[in-house]
């Protein structure tokens, strides 16, 4: 299966990094010389460093740019035994998520900015907007939970929950074959975003539970069959 533009890029990254061509506290090229150089949207480069950020390979300095941390081991992938998404291996996954996602939803809720509010709201528009055009609406998809993890204001939470970072594309492939998943999670999107926006964070945690656990209970169906 072709992988997502901002999977492309963050394997690009990883050897270069791993090979020793950028080396730990080397300065990258901008995020606009990285589109430039791999040929690929701001967007698609935007998402695989926030990756790779969410792993602390990568540092984002906002003013100063963008460096390579000095610890190249992080490369390495704590959950690599679930690359495949086998239904066993999906289902350990959703079920991390379950344990995680809908905690960093009440919070985020309670703690989140206006702007962070407005940006999740859009990312629900933008997700709905990709799904009405036949557009690849994965990255948005992967945007929106990450930012509700960032507004949460817990870098622990949202630490573990990056671990699964990187796998939860192509999860959601595999979701996104199931029986109108597509249109739910769209509908799961909306209302937890007003639930954040009107800080509500029984709801907001509520609703994200409810989210992955229609997506568990399906995936666990599919396998019993």
């Amino acid at each position: 299966m072709k992988k997502l533009a901002h999977e492309e890029i963050l394997k690009q990254m990883e050897e270069r990094i791993r090979t020793g061509e950028w080396k730990p506290g080397e300065r990258l090229p901008t995020m606009q010389q990285l589109a430039s150089r791999y040929g690929y949207s701001l967007t698609a480069v935007r998402e695989a460093l926030r990756v790779l950020e969410s792993r602390r390979v990568v540092s984002i300095e906002h003013g100063r740019g963008i460096f390579i941390t000095n610890d190249p081991e992080l490369l390495a992938d704590p959950v690599d035994r679930l690359r495949g998404m086998e239904t066993r291996s999906l289902i350990q996954l959703l079920e991390a998520r379950l344990a995680i996602e809908p905690e960093l939803a009440a919070y985020c809720a309670v703690r989140c900015s206006v702007a962070q509010a407005r940006s999740i709201r859009e990312l629900c528009d933008r997700m709905e907007a990709q799904m009405k055009a036949g557009e690849d609406h994965f990255a948005t998809d992967v945007s929106f939970h990450q930012e509700i993890a960032d507004g949460a204001g817990n870098p622990l939470l949202a630490q573990m929950l990056s671990v699964v970072a990187d796998l939860t594309a192509q999860g959601r492939r595999e979701t996104d074959k199931l029986p109108r998943m597509r249109e739910k999670a769209a509908g799961y999107h909306r209302l937890i975003g007003i639930a954040i926006e009107e800080r509500q964070p029984e709801q907001a945690r509520a609703l994200m539970k409810a989210h992955i656990q229609d997506m568990l209970n399906a995936i666990q169906a599919r396998g019993s069959e």
